[in-house]
């Protein structure tokens, strides 16, 4: 005699609702199905719609001829729910007629079983159509992802796009002024010419981003992190970022290793250049417009086992928007935003091996930090 107790299907497995109102048949399903899913059983259809809103079976093996509510009826309420209405449902019946399974698949079943039925054929019939629902499954994901990488795209180049006119404008302002002031000294040349290299550099970047972003949301940007010095690149962003400064009156105060950015010769970390430059830009410039006017922005650098840069600034993120900081699409009070600054702050942050988090409060303001790893020298 086995006295071995019986095992209980792994919770993985799918969940079949079979539902009839006789026990023998209700006995002999759950006996061919449960070594390879896990059955529930119902014996009324108003028992069986309350387990498949409850419990959201995978498939519904389902009678036809039941006392009150009768198959047809069960299966065209659990269409015209919205947690219901996916769930495959097969009729399993001794109705015969033509007409009675035109009326099933009607009510909207996937297939029809005439009684007496065979074991063989039911799991056939089960495995044929949990298959058909897991590859529906997978080309609803493909689509909507599809979609999602699509609008991102959009919104990648819509950006991009409205970002460069600025370097550009800059370009058409030194060169028209080249044009008309043609008795500039040395010094002033190389200052509008330094000006050019440095817009068309920044439109380079802009463009590598555009499909940067792209490649780094699929998990296929190839990234190459070597020791680069960090303080060009703040610097660089600083400048580019002069004329917001200037407007909201924002003080700018830069600590590296607790002394004034001025005093370091170099700030090392693993990263890119190119992902650097925006991450930092982008988080900066968030921070100055989210400052009440005249109020400082710090940034604090700090050497260790990893490279830590702070940005701080004194306003606070409402509590409902914390949670979402540095979701996709999501922003808050920020008239034209696209909600992907700081979303692409933390690909870029992580595409780095670094990670970035925020934290914000009344009495502190708010703070965001980004790790990443240490460079050959520190400080």
């Amino acid at each position: 005699m086995n006295t071995e107790p019986e095992q209980i299907p792994p919770p993985d497995r799918p969940k079949i609702l079979l539902v009839d109102d006789m026990p023998m048949n209700l006995k002999l399903l759950v006996n061919a199905t449960r070594h390879q899913y896990r059955p529930m059983v119902a014996n009324r259809g108003e028992i069986a719609l309350h387990l498949a809103e409850q419990e959201r079976p995978d498939l519904i093996l389902l009678d036809i001829m039941m006392p009150g509510m009768d198959g047809y009826a069960v299966c065209r309420q659990l269409k015209a729910q919205e947690t219901t209405r996916d769930i495959p449902v097969i009729f399993i019946t001794a109705m015969t007629d033509e007409t009675d399974e035109m009326k099933g698949l009607e009510a909207g079943a996937v297939d029809y079983i005439t009684k007496p039925f065979s074991i063989p054929v039911v799991l056939a019939r089960i495995a044929t159509h949990l298959a058909l629902r897991d590859s529906y499954r997978r080309l609803e994901q493909q689509y909507a992802a599809l979609r999602e990488m699509d609008q991102l795209r959009k919104d990648v180049e819509a950006i991009t796009r409205h970002d460069m006119k600025s370097p550009i404008d800059g370009i058409i302002g030194c060169a028209t002024l080249l044009l008309r002031c043609p008795s500039l000294s040395p010094a002033e040349l190389q200052g509008f010419h330094q000006m050019i290299l440095d817009a068309a550099r920044q439109l380079r970047e802009m463009v590598n981003l555009s499909l940067n972003v792209l490649k780094m949301e699929q998990g296929h940007y190839t990234v190459v992190l070597q020791p680069i010095d960090l303080l060009p690149i703040l610097r660089h962003v600083l400048a580019d970022h002069q004329a917001l400064i200037e407007q909201k009156k924002a003080g700018v105060r830069c600590l590296v290793d607790g002394h004034p950015e001025q005093e370091a010769a170099h700030f090392m970390v693993l990263g890119d250049d190119t992902l650097c430059y925006t991450m930092l830009a982008n988080l900066f410039k968030n921070a100055v417009e989210a400052s009440a006017m005249g109020q400082p922005v710090d940034i604090v650098l700090q050497s260790g086992e990893q490279a830590t840069i702070a940005i701080h600034n004194q306003g606070v993120v409402p509590e409902e928007v914390m949670a979402h900081f540095f979701d996709k699409y999501y922003t808050h009070g920020k008239r034209g935003g696209t909600g992907l600054g700081t979303y692409s702050a933390r690909l870029m942050a992580e595409t780095q091996k670094g990670h970035i988090h925020m934290h914000s409060s009344e009495a502190a303001g708010t703070t965001v930090t980004i790790i990443l790893p240490q460079g050959e020298k520190g400080g």
